[in-house]
């Protein structure tokens, strides 16, 4: 694992102005946390938010569940007792119309092949599901096309769906991007990109008026196992409400396990391994594979109205400028149990993070007034992808030409302190160079997210602000526990990712986690918002990030 250090010296220039100075010298021994506004952040208040949150009695805070009104208004109680204004005309609300689709799969999806019929189970082998509103949705016969990553990227110089016409057939395709696994300059490389997520292949595949498409699972390339994808199979999943129906999108999206791709192009007569080497080079061509798939999938469609919850400091100066803080209240609800244990609880994800930002906002209101607005935003349905936010962004609150930046965290893990602050997303803004000078003052280093091919940029609520150009941070210690250095650290946050993510072993144990590191989290962030909040500093997108030309007219 290779770690970056960043050399920190005591007064040196900045692009955000006084304040930084200010928050420089407190760094060299002028001011300590205990006389300055992050000195309200404690451990105390953090840990009684995150055992709120995560209490089985807030049943795995699922939204449009009987559990979100407590959630909710939890997270409200505690803005109004902070001292931090309705963001939302009046309330700490913003509704958000849901679509809530219960989905059931065919026992089997049936691949006939030269070789003989391939029935592939369900959950074990594949997993259907759909948001175009279709009570009946049928393959019977389909040709099915293998468009190698599904993706269409003229700055590459690629398109997976060149010369074959896909219009009511069944695709498959790889998880991730061709650049994952190398180190050279195609795509981003390892570091996955916006075309390598999950989202993106369904989206592309409906823009091609593919009727269903399948992506390949590797462990690997997604960042998760196939029991996180099997565990949301038959689950009711939920999408913001549709104006049409969701006419163009495909009326299948599901995935497919790795063996089961293996079986059916062995079928064909093909190596997987080597068309996988085929289809991550350029100049790749899709083709009709020689087989056809039946199948169908079954829906109930239900609506529903979440929350997000929004609290606001008014900018003394300029209070059409805004600086937002996003953490995301929602999680998985109560599911498949889990030794015994069927309450997805939600600690790390991410009762911490909503901790973490009720305690800065605690911060700023003693403080001095920021010059510019502050918005903290609780998303909901970050976990069905990023609903609450990407609702935000399109029913803002403030101009998203005069939101400042996003500042994001999620999935805090209870390490302690660490020495490092890994950057998700490193590379994409000058918000980087300030996250790396503020986390110094902590004597701590930055480091880019070690495993950059997860997409973790593209999964958490800063995406949606970014997809409409505005900079954002989704930053938090994560790589050099101080108890366990970077070696233990990376073993135990491995172990984390597969066998505590989104189970129900995601509860906090006061007698095992420490939550130092997320209090020291809170102030490093309280900081960077205090700096952009107090200057007139417009961070901007790296001309390489692809990201600038939504907001044209953003201040520069």
């Amino acid at each position: 694992m290779i770690m970056f250090r960043t050399t920190f010296r005591c007064l040196t220039g900045t692009v955000t102005g006084i304040l930084a100075a200010a928050l420089l010298l407190s760094s060299c021994g002028q001011k300590t946390p205990e006389t300055s506004p992050e000195g309200v952040i404690t451990y105390a208040a953090i840990e009684k938010h995150i055992v709120a949150l995560s209490s089985d009695e807030m049943k795995g805070r699922m939204p449009a569940t009987p559990s979100e009104e407590k959630v909710v208004e939890y997270i409200a109680a505690q803005m109004r007792e902070i001292g931090l204004e309705p963001a939302a005309g009046g309330s700490y609300f913003q509704e958000v119309p849901l679509l809530l689709v219960t989905g059931r799969s065919s026992p089997w999806l049936e691949f006939v092949t030269p070789n003989g019929t391939l029935s592939l189970a369900k959950q074990t082998d594949y997993v259907s599901f759909g948001r175009k509103m279709e009570t009946s949705v049928t393959l019977d016969g389909s040709e099915v096309v293998f468009a190698g990553y599904g993706i269409v990227a003229p700055e590459y110089g690629r398109n997976d769906f060149e010369g074959v016409d896909v219009r009511g057939k069944t695709i498959l395709v790889w998880v991730n991007d061709p650049g994952y696994g190398t180190e050279g300059d195609y795509f981003r490389g390892h570091e996955m990109t916006y075309y390598g997520r999950w989202t993106y292949k369904f989206e592309e595949a409906a823009r091609k008026g593919a009727r269903a498409c399948f992506i390949i699972h590797e462990t690997g390339p997604a960042g998760y196992g196939w029991n996180v994808v099997s565990n949301n199979g038959e689950s009711t999943q939920q999408y913001l409400l549709p104006g049409d129906g969701y006419a163009s999108r495909c009326g299948i999206e599901g995935w497919i396990t790795l063996s089961s791709a293996e079986k059916l192009f062995q079928s064909c007569g093909l190596s997987l391994e080597k068309l996988k080497r085929e289809s991550a080079a350029p100049g790749f061509k899709p083709f009709t594979l020689p087989v056809t798939v039946s199948g169908s999938l079954t829906n109930r469609f239900d609506t529903a109205v979440s929350r997000n919850v929004c609290g606001m400091i008014r900018g003394a100066r300029h209070p059409g400028e805004v600086v937002v803080y996003t953490a995301h209240w929602d999680h998985l609800g109560v599911g498949t149990p889990v030794n015994g244990d069927s309450i997805y609880n939600g600690a790390t994800d991410n009762a911490s993070a909503v901790a973490w930002m009720l305690e800065i906002a605690r911060a700023f209101t003693s403080g001095p007034p920021p010059e510019r607005s502050l918005l903290f935003l609780s998303p909901t349905a970050e976990e069905s992808g990023l609903l609450g936010s990407s609702w935000y962004t399109q029913n803002p609150f403030f101009s998203l030409d005069s939101t400042v930046a996003c500042i994001n965290t999620d999935v805090i893990l209870f390490l302690g302190k660490f020495r490092d602050i890994a950057l998700t997303g490193y590379g994409y803004s000058d918000l980087d160079s300030l996250v790396e000078r503020v986390a110094a003052t902590q004597g701590r280093y930055s480091v880019p997210d070690p495993n950059p091919e997860n997409g973790m940029f593209f999964r958490s609520d800063q995406f949606p602000f970014v997809k409409r150009g505005v900079p954002a941070i989704f930053a938090k210690g994560y790589t050099d526990a101080e108890k366990f250095g970077p070696g233990e650290t990376a073993a135990l946050i491995a172990r984390y990712w597969e066998s505590v993510y989104h189970t129900p072993q995601d509860e906090y144990d006061p007698l095992r986690d420490d939550l130092s590191g997320l209090v020291e989290d809170a102030r490093l962030f309280y900081k960077v918002g205090a700096e952009l909040a107090h200057s007139r500093f417009w961070p901007q997108f790296k001309t390489s990030a692809g990201f600038g030309e939504a907001a044209p007219l953003r201040p520069r």
